[in-house]
């Protein structure tokens, strides 16, 4: 929601009650062990969500009795409120909507430091320093706006990301900034126990108690998306080629009608579309219960990933090496191929769909997930 001027009249707001209150606190005189109260910021989508969820254990190992919120956006809150490390979750609705309702929680919070962890949103440090945070740090500090606020805007090893990390490892470097130990650099989710088994109990219901996986076709940007024809064709092989098992396919409420157009023709008691029947967790919670899932480079395959589930990720404008899934136990299976276009333009590529995604072949795809299947029985 943009709202005229609303960007400069807050960051002047922010930065004036900062001077009054004598600036805001640098790195300086931060020490850890005495923070009690610690506001960890994520506003941003699914996959960068599920990729920086390795610095929770982290500052909970390193503060076991600390207060631990993490300020996230409102479409992914469920999916932590059974994190065993976070004290709570605090909704983000997005810029500037529900921000006084919003503005008001943090601070009955009354974060002492706010850790933005991945937060373009220009309305996000202004409201961690008016919410009573005395110490605000995020990595890079370079084309943050409202730099002036940052209490690590001076560190030197903070401006940038590392070229050639991978998204994990660029976003652990907060807590080498903080002075606090990394525990793992594997991404994880925890679910309910009680919501797995409802959800599991309704898929099952409607697959005839089958073992099944998953496809998830799309993603954000959809230089990124398998085109479709390969897709169906790869669905209707592998209801073929693996007859003990059904096919959930998963995504938006408006991905339903194409995922529909996907199955047609295909055999509809192993075939079950549950895009825009579910909520985040719930999702979640069926995916956790999946032999493997396939899907392309997307927040979605991220998750999946972190529930410890199977994947095989299809991957070529984007690199897996830098963005690609890591699963605790075993190695996540990705098919990598080279950019057709360099550079690539990314969110503007002319030739979507039929762009460099077109050389992942379907006979690699039911490989990997023959693969796959066999080693979940």
């Amino acid at each position: 929601m943009d709202i005229p001027f609303a960007d400069l009249l807050l960051a002047r707001y922010a930065t004036r009650r900062a001077h009054a209150a004598g600036g805001v606190a640098t790195l300086a005189t931060l020490e850890i062990a005495n923070v009690s109260r610690i506001l960890l910021v994520l506003t941003t989508g699914l996959g960068d969500a599920v990729l920086s969820s390795p610095v929770f254990p982290a500052m909970r190992a390193a503060l076991p009795r600390a207060d631990i919120r993490l300020f996230i956006r409102k479409s992914w809150a469920g999916l932590f409120s059974a994190d065993p490390d976070l004290s709570g979750v605090i909704p983000y609705y997005g810029k500037y909507r529900r921000f006084f309702a919003t503005l008001a929680s943090l601070r009955d919070f009354s974060p002492q430091l706010a850790v933005i962890l991945h937060g373009n949103d220009p309305d996000i440090i202004p409201m961690a320093l008016l919410a009573g945070s005395r110490w605000i740090v995020r990595v890079p500090t370079q084309g943050t706006r409202y730099t002036q606020l940052l209490s690590n805007r001076d560190r030197q090893a903070d401006e940038r990301t590392v070229a050639g990390w991978h998204y994990v490892e660029n976003r652990l470097r907060v807590l080498d900034t903080l002075g606090v130990a990394r525990t793992t650099v594997t991404p994880r989710m925890v679910l309910s126990p009680g919501l797995r088994a409802r959800v599991a109990r309704q898929v099952a219901a409607r697959i005839g108690g089958r073992r099944y996986w998953a496809y998830h076709a799309f993603a954000a940007d959809p230089y990124k998306v398998w085109p479709t024809s390969k897709a169906r064709s790869f669905l209707g092989q592998a209801l073929a080629d693996f007859p003990d098992h059904a096919l959930v396919l998963t995504g938006s409420g408006g991905d339903r009608d194409t995922l529909s157009k996907f199955t047609a023709g295909l055999d509809a008691d192993r075939v079950l579309v549950l895009a825009g029947e579910q909520s985040i967790e719930e999702a979640a919670a069926t995916l956790a219960g999946a032999a493997c899932l396939v899907a392309p480079d997307t927040g979605v395959l991220h998750l999946a990933a972190a529930l410890g589930t199977p994947v095989v990720g299809l991957y070529a404008p984007t690199f897996a090496a830098l963005v690609g899934p890591r699963r605790a136990g075993a190695r996540a299976v990705v098919i990598q191929k080279p950019q057709t276009c360099v550079p690539c333009v990314e969110k503007k590529c002319p030739y979507v769909p039929d762009n460099c995604m077109r050389q992942i072949a379907v006979e690699e795809v039911l490989a990997a997930l023959g693969t796959a299947l066999r080693e979940a029985k």
